[in-house]
């Protein structure tokens, strides 16, 4: 698997976090990529416009037909299947962003969205076209430099969230943030839901053990139980159940078939 990741500079990291390209030969035993949900929206280009993708505990799969698209309201775990080679380029936005470029979904799972911007399908070819990595890259920054928002001031507070919740590891609780910023629990949950796409307390959990995977990834010698205490969980089935939420499996056989997708984060 060739896996190469970017992450932007000013003023582009205001609006997405990551890209990377992904490429797995057809000479692959394994042709699978793991998806987690972190929250964060992504533009998907897709190369061979042809495979499956799966989800769900009882492991229900939709083709992948889309040149570009987004995944959307499935429930965990995700993999991305293909016949063949899978190359992919992926945007991935920061979560305030992500109701100003998909707040008009709809339907769930796979969806296309090569109508949404008349610019996507001519990146896609643009990406595609190119053999520099460093260059697709390049496009990705002109590309989103189009389509830069103006953030509104309850965008700008969402981000603040973000952002301390992120400094935090997810170690937090949204009483700890209502006193933080000096507003309602109430107030928000509904904003942040407004423009994030999902709940602050979701995202806290989905935060702190996305952290938690990055940091076992790194220390593979940490035990399971002293690194749930290290991240506030202090009853196991506490832990296992939020871990089942973000990564769809149990945190035991997650780690002993540790994706290698996620290793650009080491």
């Amino acid at each position: 698997m060739n896996v190469v990741s970017y992450r932007p500079q000013q003023p582009f990291d205001s609006v997405f976090r990551e890209c990377y390209y992904i490429h797995i030969n057809k000479e692959k035993a394994n042709r699978r990529i793991p998806v987690i949900d972190d929250c964060c929206y992504d533009f998907v280009f897709f190369k061979e416009a042809k495979g499956v993708f799966h989800f769900g505990v009882e492991h229900d799969s939709v083709p992948i037909r889309s040149k570009v698209f987004t995944i959307h309201d499935v429930v965990p775990p995700y993999r991305v299947e293909g016949a063949e080679s899978l190359t992919f380029f992926t945007i991935k936005l920061q979560p305030w962003t992500n109701a100003y470029f998909f707040s008009i979904l709809k339907e769930s799972g796979v969806v296309d969205i090569s109508d949404f911007n008349t610019n996507l399908i001519s990146f896609h070819e643009q990406i595609f076209r190119t053999h520099e990595v460093e260059e697709k890259f390049t496009l990705a920054d002109k590309f989103m430099a189009q389509t830069m928002p103006e953030l509104t001031s309850t965008m700008v507070l969402v981000r603040d969230l973000c952002e301390y919740i992120y400094a935090e590891q997810g170690k937090l609780t949204v009483n700890e943030l209502s006193r933080q910023f000096e507003r309602s629990r109430q107030y928000l949950g509904k904003i942040f839901k407004k423009e994030v796409m999902y709940s602050l307390k979701r995202f806290i959990i989905t935060v702190r053990i996305l952290d938690l995977v990055k940091f076992k990834t790194k220390n593979p010698d940490i035990s399971l139980t002293e690194l749930s205490y290290d991240y506030g969980y202090f009853d196991q089935p506490h832990f296992i159940n939020d871990f089942k939420k973000v990564c769809g499996v149990a945190p035991q056989q997650f780690f002993n078939n540790l994706p290698e997708f996620l290793m650009r984060h080491r």
